[in-house]
């Protein structure tokens, strides 16, 4: 159990922090910490004081206790289910609709097939290849100036 607490609390701050799209060093600005001790604490190598815990939700926009368990729930369960809870009611319909449908449903993997193809086209391309560049114009741009002006 000694082990369990900071490995629940560390997977919880993970969670959040990817939630809010925080690299370490946005997060261990915004929380005032080191991101060496962020790291370590997210992987469950540190025990947390209660001063940290406050600097870390401070950092991460939420009540410090959304990242201890209680309830019954793992701190990842209830930051899932806080982040549910605030979501349009559209979208708790798709996810729930997604996680009761059997996996061989078609409209299902059609769902999932669509999600794929959106996340694949909204990364960011790399920079074009040297032979992918358009060729650039051997002519000097002229002046926009007029004569005698």
């Amino acid at each position: 159990m000694g082990e369990a607490l900071p490995k629940e609390v560390g997977r919880a701050i993970r969670v959040l922090r990817l939630l809010h799209g925080l690299s370490y060093a946005e997060f261990a600005e915004k929380a005032h910490l080191s991101s060496t001790y962020l790291r370590q604490v997210e992987r469950g190598e540190r025990d947390l004081g209660l001063g940290a815990l406050a600097l870390i939700a401070q950092g991460l926009n939420c009540d410090a206790r959304l990242l201890l368990p209680g309830d019954g729930r793992s701190p990842v369960s209830a930051v899932v289910a806080d982040r549910f809870d605030r979501a349009p009611e559209a979208l708790q319909e798709a996810i729930l609709f997604l996680l009761i449908e059997p996996e061989e449903s078609q409209k299902k993997q059609a769902i999932l097939a669509l999600i794929q193809d959106d996340t694949e086209r909204s990364r960011p391309r790399s920079r074009p290849r040297a032979e992918e560049r358009a060729p650039r114009s051997s002519v000097p741009a002229s002046s926009s100036r007029r004569p005698g002006r």
